[in-house]
């Protein structure tokens, strides 16, 4: 993912949309807390990456900003002026906070591409012209213009998760957060999934991307890294994959410029800063990005 549209000193300078302050969340019956005294602040316009090892309650998290599981407790939860310590609060964030999961096929409800884009809006009981011309308008957006009519179950497992996308942000957002979004997509869908995300800063989103592959937080404004349900980590991704204890404490990985740059290392090649991009690795090899 590269940073070209990202902003991270507008994101600094505009207000939090999200707030949680020593926020705890424990499934019913288990011994660990899955979020454990967690502090975080999303502003707008802000592109967050999080990560962490299986365990590290990257998925609870994104539950809970998207108003679907309650705390068990919190000195503060709050989602774009919603408190998410209660039923009504939660039910207003989920307006504005659409989530995106895993599995596209969780989240596609209709016959075909256009309905399950509209579903939302229909819901929302917009007059149908008002439907009508703002699905056309994701529908183009998001390349989904000649598959409208398609069935869902007929489409490739990227043209699925577009779809699910696009039917997530068909109603007016504030805050985007994906949770693994390319987990069970192959490269090209990986690819078309990224793309669209990318093109997403443009718009001023909040977007929180969970996620465990590190190629696809470079270029994110702030990644957070969670360790046992509590931030370890809040930061530039350099500051991160930088600290190479600390990700592999994490079970992180770097990404694959970082490692093979590592690599290379040890072999006595010197970098003054550890390559994070195949274009970076080139030119600190004395190439041509």
């Amino acid at each position: 993912m590269t940073s070209a549209a990202g902003s991270p000193n507008a994101a600094s300078s505009a207000a939090p949309l999200l707030v949680l302050r020593d926020l705890h969340y424990r499934y019913p019956g288990a011994h660990a807390e899955a979020l454990a005294g967690l502090d975080l602040e999303v502003r707008a316009g802000e592109f967050l990456a999080v990560v962490g090892a299986n365990g590290s309650g990257k998925s609870t998290l994104a539950r809970l900003l998207g108003g679907l599981d309650t705390a068990t407790s919190a000195q503060r939860a709050v989602a774009c002026g919603h408190d998410l310590l209660t039923d009504r609060g939660r039910q207003d964030a989920r307006r504005d906070v659409g989530v995106l999961f895993q599995n596209p096929e969780n989240q596609l409800v209709a016959e075909c591409v256009e309905d399950d884009v509209a579903f939302g809006l229909e819901n929302l009981a917009w007059p149908p012209p008002d439907i009508r011309d703002r699905v056309d308008e994701i529908l183009e957006r998001f390349g989904l213009v000649e598959l409208r009519k398609r069935e869902p179950h007929l489409l490739s497992g990227g043209q699925k998760q577009r779809t699910a996308l696009a039917g997530v942000l068909a109603v007016p957002r504030r805050v985007l957060v994906l949770d693994e979004p390319t987990a069970m997509l192959d490269p090209i869908g990986r690819a078309e999934v990224l793309a669209a995300v990318e093109a997403l800063r443009a718009d001023g989103l909040a977007v929180v991307f969970v996620t465990q592959e590190m190629d696809e937080v470079v270029g994110v404004d702030r990644v957070v890294a969670l360790e046992k349900g509590a931030v370890v980590y809040s930061g530039d991704v350099a500051g991160l994959f930088g600290d190479v204890r600390l990700v592999r404490r994490l079970g992180l990985g770097l990404p694959a410029a970082g490692e093979l740059a590592l690599e290379l290392s040890a072999r006595e090649r010197v970098f003054g800063t550890l390559p994070l991009t195949l274009d970076q690795l080139l030119v600190a090899l004395g190439g041509e990005a």
